[in-house]
């Protein structure tokens, strides 16, 4: 980047004798930043900074500095003749008096101190305006186009039209349009056949007998304008600080404008156009998805033939074009295929990104087309141009049906995604480009240079002398490209996040389902787990409470309600997800759920068994280690969560979090909460050694009225599984006697077995229960794996292999 910036500060500023006017934009910018920075510091009273300068007590603000400074360069400008050293010196400090002048222009807009107000935001846009006039001015460009005055009547008229543009610009509310414009002549002329804004003097004049149009500009300005504005707001405000949000209106006892927008029907052509389209979207929008699938699939194999590869780019290299994102290459095919998988999500931005970047290819064909000769005799080239422009006017035809909007923060992400992976796609490539370069000396410059041209820019435009690297150097470059290039655009294309969490409203009415008919499923008190969200079925008969997890949708055991209700739940949860472009999974379902998932679309495979032991008489293995822990003065204590009190819940917890890291954890679903007041009814049961010190803690959930569902299996590392035994030993025991607290109970589930089954289980003779994972595709169920690892401790293998059936 400073090799670049230098060369075009010498052929755009020095050799154009601009290099005054690049110091004054330099000098504006850094005084501008430098007293930002200043005043934040002062207004956080940071202690080690200066301060406001107060002789004698009077407040000095800086636009006094920035009007001296002003006047010295601008004066001596003109007055002093010491050579191109002084006038530099000069430019410097006219532009740092402009940058402390424009930082309180609204201080002497409004006659009054508004710095930290809202209205002090007009300072910062008339910086920036500032800026890109300079700027332009710099690289080159001469106001409303090209007119210096004097040249000839042609340049005159151009100027006059121009000018009569940016007028109407202004007219119609565009204020940075318009005055950008003067430099820029296609803004004006694209804000000029605009709407205009709602409540500018061109609106009044022309929409107040024009309601539709009236009601397309407040449409626009309530819609892409207020994303706009809400996006340069956020930068304003990280780069020259937030204002306190007290406007001088609302000071003043005036309430603010708030903007009545008019709904008007359709016209006759927009309801045309809708009836013509409308059967054309779905069938667009999977062309787009197809072109993009083949068009990756071309691109690998092309890429992996190396004849055919190498024939190709030299064909492309003279008359011959190819259409949109077909290529030899991988990063082609990388991008093509995770563009077809967010189109088929309907995935808005990926609609913008798609659109765009054909839009500009078509372009770009068309001028390789129009400038090299003889490209347009080529029948193939054509058939290249008719298949990007047949992809753009599917993407365009099919906009309503990509309606899916992203994360909020996508944007921020993914530049700095990009900006963090630049670095250390660089920072690798250059340290494998010194190491390999067969052409010594190795020299870190052009290494970093042959770096960043191969990762960063299409590298077969661009020559490299003095460097050359083995063919798996330049392999392991590309493949560093590509993955930078999935990170951002992944980045930029990420789904939104479930941030719905469990309401208190919700956990009630899952209660009382859960009363109703919770004996069915032994999962189904984790449905109470606060870290997820509820989906309801209409007239919320039945639930299904599912986690968002890396863009996955994962629900979790059967649905909470009566399953004649099942199916209503499951069509609005799919219905849900693909309004979010989530993936829908379900783990641990039980056999009656998985067929109504399945009967909605999804596919299923085992994902594990749980033992689920009838209580009764201690089987043999049992029974004996029973007597041998007890006759080494082990000790079980039975308790409803009710019943213990919140001191011994302060030492439980200590416990049960250090043995989660030290120790060993059972498998399977958990409530993900520990002596909670909400949950009076969880079992725990402490096993206690000889002297009282706990060694083992077993809590189980209600499973309906008569069956406990293991939930929580934590014991200390050095004494073993043998407390374990002893305390599901004791809770079977007291179960099968009826002593309480366990009267009435009938059946315990042990939740998931653990990898490979456990023969301690086994000997407690239980009934193996299958469950389930569902999916929608093959193709994402390593994904759906891993967000289900995360969120119900599904192990991989368990996945992958049933265990007993």
């Amino acid at each position: 980047m400073t090799y670049w910036f230098g060369r075009a500060h010498g052929t755009q500023t020095s050799g154009a004798g601009r290099e005054q006017l690049f110091l004054l934009l330099g000098g504006l910018v850094c005084s501008f930043l430098f007293i930002r920075f200043s005043t934040r510091m002062i207004r956080r009273q940071v202690s080690w900074w200066p301060g406001n300068v107060q002789p004698g007590g009077m407040h000095i603000h800086h636009v006094v500095f920035g009007q001296v400074m002003m006047i010295v360069g601008g004066v001596g400008a003109f007055g002093v003749a010491g050579g191109p050293v002084a006038h530099d010196v000069l430019a410097v400090v006219f532009g740092m008096g402009c940058g402390l002048v424009l930082d309180e222009f609204a201080l002497v807009l409004h006659l009054e101190d508004v710095y930290w107000k809202e209205e002090g935001r007009r300072s910062v846009d008339a910086v920036i305006l500032a800026v890109a006039v300079i700027g332009l001015l710099v690289a080159g460009e001469a106001p409303l186009g090209g007119y210096v005055g004097g040249r000839s009547y042609g340049s005159y008229v151009v100027a006059a039209v121009l000018l009569g543009f940016v007028v109407l610009c202004l007219l119609k509310g565009k204020v940075w349009t318009g005055l950008l414009g003067v430099m820029v002549p296609l803004l004006a002329v694209v804000g000029a056949l605009r709407l205009a804004r709602p409540h500018s003097p061109w609106a009044r004049w022309r929409y107040a007998a024009r309601p539709r149009r009236m009601a397309r500009a407040e449409r626009r300005e309530e819609g892409a304008r207020r994303r706009v504005m809400a996006a340069k707001t956020a930068v304003m405000d990280a780069v020259a600080g937030a204002p306190t949000p007290v406007s001088l209106a609302k000071r003043a006892g005036r309430a603010p404008v708030v903007p009545t927008v008019v709904e008007v029907p359709p016209s006759r052509l927009e309801v045309l156009l809708a009836r013509v389209l409308r059967p054309l979207r779905a069938p667009g929008a999977a062309a787009a998805v197809w072109y993009l699938r083949l068009a990756g699939v071309v691109d690998l194999v092309t890429g992996l033939a190396g004849p055919l590869r190498d024939r190709v780019r030299a064909a492309t290299g003279g008359e011959y074009v190819t259409a949109f994102l077909v290529g030899p290459g991988f990063t082609g095919a990388a991008l093509a295929f995770v563009l077809s998988v967010s189109l088929r999500r309907r995935k808005r931005a990926a609609w913008l990104l798609t659109t765009a970047a054909a839009a500009a290819y078509t372009v770009a064909i068309a001028v390789s087309m129009a400038a090299v000769p003889g490209a347009h005799r080529h029948a193939v080239n054509w058939l290249a141009v008719g298949l990007t422009l047949l992809l753009l006017c599917a993407l365009l035809v099919s906009r309503p049906v990509f309606n899916v909007r992203g994360e909020r923060r996508n944007v921020a992400v993914g530049l700095l995604s990009l900006v963090v992976g630049a670095a250390v796609a660089v920072g690798a490539g250059t340290l494998l480009v010194h190491a390999t370069d067969q052409d010594p000396p190795s020299r870190w410059g052009p290494s970093a240079r042959y770096a960043v041209v191969r990762t960063l820019t299409l590298s077969a435009i661009f020559d490299h002398p003095g460097i050359r690297v083995p063919w798996w150097a330049d392999v392991l470059i590309n493949l560093i490209s590509v993955a930078l290039l999935l990170l951002v655009v992944l980045a930029f294309l990420r789904a939104p996040r479930g941030r719905d969490r469990l309401q208190p409203a919700d956990e009630r009415r899952l209660r009382e389902l859960l009363r109703a008919d919770g004996g069915r499923d032994s999962f189904g008190y984790f449905a109470l787990r606060r870290d997820r969200a509820v989906c309801w079925a209409p007239g919320r008969q039945a639930a299904i409470v599912h986690r968002v997890v890396n863009g996955v949708t994962l629900a979790a055991g059967d649905p909470v309600g009566p399953p004649a209700a099942w199916p209503a739940a499951v069509a609005h949860w799919l219905a849900t997800a693909r309004a979010h472009a989530w993936v829908a999974a379900v783990a641990h379902a039980g056999d009656g759920a998985a067929g109504v998932y399945t009967a909605a679309g999804l596919h299923g495979m085992d994902s594990g068994s749980e033992p689920v032991v009838p209580v009764g008489a201690l089987p043999p293995g049992p029974a004996r280690v029973r007597q041998a822990m007890a006759a080494a003065g082990y000790g079980v204590v039975v308790r409803r969560q009710r019943d213990v009190a919140e001191p011994e819940w302060v030492r439980l917890r200590q416990l049960a979090d250090a043995w989660r890291r030290h120790g060993r954890a059972a498998g399977g679903v958990q409530l993900g909460r520990l002596g909670d007041p909400a949950d009076p009814d969880c079992v725990v049961a402490e096993c206690v050694d000889r002297h009282g010190r706990t060694c083992a803690l077993l809590v189980f959930v209600p499973w309906g009225a008569d069956g406990l569902t293991l939930s929580l299996l934590r014991h200390d590392q050095e004494s073993g599984q043998g407390p374990v035994d002893l305390a599901l030993t004791e809770v079977l025991s007291r179960a099968h006697t009826g002593a309480s607290p366990l009267a009435g109970v009938t059946r315990v589930s042990l939740n998931l077995a653990p990898e490979g089954g456990d023969p301690a289980y086994a000997a407690y003779g239980p009934h193996w229960s299958a469950r389930h994972l569902l999916y929608e595709r093959r193709a994402e169920l390593p994904r759906v794996i891993a967000a289900a690892a995360y969120t119900e401790s599904l192990r991989l293998s368990a996945a992958l292999t049933p265990h007993h059936s």
